[in-house]
């Protein structure tokens, strides 16, 4: 799982309206290599999704923000893939590390969710978020159907925008 944000070390400084645009672009190249190296699911076999998937992919993220908002690490973790639950072994590290990385995500001053596209064999949901000082994201959510149909969040990557919240 590969992060961009807008500074740090890990991070990639990227400016001006082709920042999501940017960040789909290598998103698409990780997940195609994750292809050729035997990662697509049969999530995107038919690159189409029901009515229903859509809703329950909007629902698991908007329930895993609510979690993030009310500190409640188990509910947070239960909507991460169990590849996720498996790297970071507990809620308390799963939520620890959303609130020194992802600040926005953690606490999000306004959520809208812009567009659900498949990238290289999973779909990527992206979402709109301000976060409290007015500054405006792009979270770029991961999302795996389970074999139970489930959708669960296998991977967030932030973009910080150039645009303001109003």
């Amino acid at each position: 799982m590969f992060t961009i944000r807008s500074a740090g070390p890990a991070g990639v400084r990227v400016h001006g309206a082709a920042i999501a645009r940017h960040a789909l672009r290598l998103l698409q190249a990780a997940a195609l290599c994750a292809s050729f190296a035997g990662g697509a699911t049969d999530a995107v076999a038919a690159d189409r999704l029901t009515v229903a998937d859509r809703r329950s992919i909007e629902q698991t993220i908007r329930r895993q923000l609510d979690a993030f908002g009310r500190d409640d690490a188990e509910r947070a973790f239960a909507f991460a893939t169990p590849d996720i639950r498996r790297l970071f072994g507990s809620p308390d590290n799963f939520l620890q590390m959303v609130k020194d990385h992802y600040g926005p995500v953690y606490r999000p001053g306004s959520v809208v969710f812009v567009s659900l596209d498949p990238v290289g064999g999973q779909w990527v949901q992206v979402v709109q978020i301000a976060d409290g000082d007015g500054r405006v994201w792009r979270a770029l959510f991961t999302m795996q159907r389970q074999t139970d149909k489930s959708w669960k969040v296998g991977g967030c990557q932030l973009v910080q925008t150039s645009a303001i919240a109003i």
